[in-house]
C-alpha cells in the first residue's frame, strides 16, 4: 500500500511537472513572439523615418476661442501619396497656419489677392512654385501679395469663413474662389459635418445659419502623429479604409461618376446644392468687403471626360455639369468675374496632349495649376490690382 501511495504521488508530481512544462513553453512562446513583434515594429519605425512618409499638416483645434480652421504654424513637412510614395512633395505651413511658402503680414500695404479653396488650393501634392497662388505671387513680384486660405474637405460655407477672416486681418483687394464638384454637398450641415469646418444649416424659413463643428485632436491622434509607421499606415497605405468597399466607385470609366461626385442626384439634392450656391453668393459682398468685380469665381472643368468629346457630351447632364453652369451663371449675374476652366483645359489639351491631373490622383498637377493661374492673370481684375507690380 505504501508503495502504491508513493507511486501515485510520483505520478501526480509528474503530471504537475508536465503541466508546468507546458505552461512554461507557452509563456516562452508568447514572450518570443512579443519580442519578435516589438523588434519588427521598431525596425519598421526606423525604416519609415528614413522613407518620405506623409507627415500630415496637423490641423489645430477649432472652437469658440479659435474658430478659424488652420494648421500648425511655421512647419515644414513631407507630403507623399501611395504605399510606394508615387508622389512626394515638401510642404511649408506659414506663420498664419496655411500652406504657403510666404508668411502673411497684416501690416503690409502692397496689393493683395486672396485665393480660397479646398485641397486643390491647399495643394500639398504640388510644389508651391507650381501652384496657382505660387505662380500668381511670382508674377506679382515684390510689389504684390497672393495669400491662400485652403484645406482639404472645405466647401462653400467654409470659404465664407476664410474670406471674412482674410478681410478682417489682411484686407485683400480681390478674392478668387476655386470651385470643384463636391463644394456644394460639403457645405450642407445635413450632408456631412467635417470637424473644424462651418456648414450651412437650412432653417425652416429657408435662410441659412453658419454652424461650426468644433475640433480637438485626441490624445491618440497626437501620439500617432509622432510615429512614422502609424502615419505611413494611415496616410500612405490608408489602412483604416481597407474594408471600405464602395460598389459605385468603379474608376474613371464609370459613367455614374463625373468629377468626384455621383453623376445623378434627386431633385431635392439639386435644390439643396443650388440653395447653398445662392446663400454663398449672397453673403460674398458682406464678408469680402470688395466690389462685385473684385470677386472671381473659378470652376474646374469636367475631368476626365473633357479629354474625349464623346465622354464630355455624355456628361453634360451630370450633377457637376449642371452645378457648374448654375454657379458660373449666378456669379456673372451678380457682377462677379466667372472663369470656366473647361474651355481653357480643352484648348491646352488640344495643343499639348497632356492631362491636368496626376496618374494616381485627380487633383490638378502643375500644368492644371498653370492653366488656372493663366486664366486669372488674363482677367481685368488681376491687371487692375497688380498694375505696375508685375515681375519684369
Amino acid at each position: 500500500m505504501a508503495d502504491s501511495g508513493r507511486k501515485g504521488r510520483r505520478a501526480d508530481d509528474n503530471k504537475a511537472l508536465a503541466r508546468l512544462s507546458i505552461w512554461r513553453r507557452c509563456v516562452y512562446a508568447v514572450l518570443t513572439m512579443a519580442i519578435a513583434v516589438t523588434v519588427f515594429l521598431i525596425m519598421a519605425e526606423v525604416v519609415c523615418r528614413i522613407l518620405p512618409v506623409n507627415q500630415g499638416l496637423r490641423a489645430q483645434p477649432v472652437n469658440a476661442e479659435t474658430p478659424i480652421f488652420r494648421f500648425a504654424a511655421v512647419r515644414t513637412s513631407t507630403w507623399s501619396e501611395g504605399w510606394d510614395f508615387a508622389i512626394v512633395n515638401t510642404v511649408r505651413v506659414n506663420n498664419a497656419g496655411f500652406v504657403n511658402d510666404h508668411d502673411y503680414d497684416p501690416a503690409a500695404t502692397t496689393p493683395l489677392i486672396a485665393v480660397i479653396g479646398d485641397s486643390y488650393i491647399e495643394a500639398g501634392i504640388v510644389p508651391f512654385a507650381e501652384t496657382v497662388q505660387g505662380r500668381l505671387a511670382a508674377e506679382a513680384g515684390d510689389g504684390g501679395r497672393v495669400y491662400s486660405f485652403a484645406a482639404s474637405g472645405a466647401g462653400l460655407s467654409q470659404y465664407l469663413v476664410w474670406a471674412a477672416h482674410a478681410a478682417d486681418v489682411y484686407s485683400p483687394d480681390a478674392f478668387v474662389f476655386t470651385i470643384i464638384a463636391n463644394d456644394f454637398s460639403e457645405s450642407l450641415w445635413h450632408h456631412g459635418r467635417s470637424p473644424g469646418f462651418h456648414h450651412f444649416e437650412r432653417l425652416s424659413d429657408d435662410t441659412a445659419e453658419l454652424r461650426r463643428v468644433d475640433y480637438a485632436p485626441s490624445t491618440a491622434r497626437r501620439l500617432l502623429r509622432r510615429s512614422a509607421l502609424a502615419m505611413y499606415l494611415v496616410t500612405n497605405v490608408k489602412a483604416h479604409t481597407a474594408f471600405d468597399v464602395d460598389v459605385q466607385a468603379l474608376g474613371d470609366d464609370d459613367q455614374r461618376w463625373v468629377g468626384n461626385i455621383a453623376a445623378e442626384a434627386t431633385e431635392q439634392q439639386l435644390d439643396d446644392f443650388q440653395w447653398a450656391v445662392d446663400r454663398f453668393l449672397a453673403r460674398l459682398p458682406e464678408v469680402t468687403g470688395v466690389t462685385a468685380d473684385r470677386i472671381i469665381i473659378m470652376a474646374d472643368g469636367i475631368r476626365p471626360q473633357l479629354y474625349q468629346p464623346q465622354d464630355l457630351v455624355a456628361a453634360e447632364d451630370s450633377v457637376w455639369a449642371v452645378m457648374r453652369r448654375y454657379i458660373l451663371s449666378a456669379a456673372a449675374a451678380r457682377g462677379h468675374v466667372a472663369i470656366d476652366l473647361q474651355d481653357a483645359f480643352i484648348a491646352d489639351y488640344a495643343e499639348r496632349g497632356q492631362r491636368f491631373e496626376f496618374p494616381t490622383d485627380s487633383h490638378w498637377n502643375g500644368l492644371g495649376h498653370a492653366v488656372a493661374a493663366d486664366a486669372i492673370l488674363a482677367t481685368q481684375t488681376y491687371r487692375e490690382i497688380f498694375a505696375g507690380s508685375a515681375s519684369p
